[in-house]
């Protein structure tokens, strides 16, 4: 993997890791969520008018990003409303380079070599590792558990989501510009949300969450489309699976943002999980 690529991951990461923080802590995580989306997609629409054209045959690819994309924040929102940041998060961004190696296998042809493979799987075990840590903690309570697992189970559905929307993503900026590309995907993701916020939710509702978090959703909204910006740009220097795989490091700085911010344990589980997870990056970018 080229340093440019890997550098742009690493910055993407730690975006990624603190816009997701911020959701974490909005009021109605949702509307948040679709407010933030409608915000970038405004602010970054006149790159359209700017930039390449999209050609024609890319539209599917956007189209069905963007639904997948739309099931990706729904199921999102509705982990961190059930679970811990510090557990939803590892595990939905940890979970995913599994998927991704089988989507990008089967669909894009991408066969890493074996180097590539051993820091693919030292990747994913230290991000489980991370992510395993509060489930860990709260194995004697009942409760608790129950609550995790749920939290689970949807964090593996976001998984999947994440996937499925980076194996498309990998394939349209092959051939497509990603700039339009990720406005476009952005842009009819919200269109796509609106109807399940505004049919669900109260109009007061919706506009109270914007007079109260504008700042922290105009924030998410550009910081959402730069990091994509970001991973997209980075699809074009390195294989998609090794790109979509080391993008997920986010969670390690999710882990020290849920340490400094949220009050949560960093932990020799985590610390153990941050090596592993590093000595993965190592080999991918050295040999991979």
């Amino acid at each position: 993997m080229s340093p440019v690529a890997l550098g742009l991951l690493v910055l993407a990461a730690a975006m990624h890791a603190g816009w997701n923080l911020l959701v974490k802590r909005a009021g109605e995580k949702q509307i948040f969520t679709w407010w933030a989306m409608v915000f970038g997609s405004f602010c970054f629409a006149p790159l359209l008018l700017l930039g390449q054209p999209l050609p024609l045959r890319v539209w599917p690819y956007v189209l069905s990003s963007a639904a997948v994309e739309a099931l990706y924040y729904l199921a999102l929102t509705c982990a961190y409303t059930i679970g811990d940041f510090s557990l939803v998060y590892p595990l939905a961004r940890g979970s995913a380079p599994a998927f991704l190696l089988l989507w990008t296998t089967l669909f894009l042809g991408e066969h890493p070599r074996p180097p590539g493979y051993l820091g693919l799987a030292l990747l994913i075990l230290g991000l489980l590792v991370v992510g395993s840590s509060t489930l860990w903690a709260q194995r004697h309570k009942t409760a608790l558990r129950m609550v995790s697992i749920k939290a689970i189970l949807i964090a593996l559905a976001v998984a999947c989501c994440i996937s499925i929307y980076t194996t498309i993503d990998g394939a349209a900026v092959q051939f497509a510009p990603s700039t339009p590309y990720t406005v476009c995907v952005i842009g009819l993701t919200a269109i796509f949300t609106a109807p399940g916020v505004l049919l669900y939710y109260s109009k007061r509702s919706v506009v109270a969450e914007l007079r109260t978090n504008w700042l922290p959703i105009l924030v998410v909204g550009i910081a959402t489309l730069l990091t994509y910006l970001l991973v997209l740009h980075a699809y074009t220097l390195s294989q998609v699976n090794y790109a979509g795989s080391v993008r997920e490091i986010s969670v390690v700085f999710a882990a020290l943002a849920g340490w400094l911010w949220l009050g949560e344990k960093f932990g020799p589980l985590r610390i153990l999980g941050s090596a592993i997870i590093f000595t993965g990056i190592l080999i991918i970018a050295v040999a991979g």
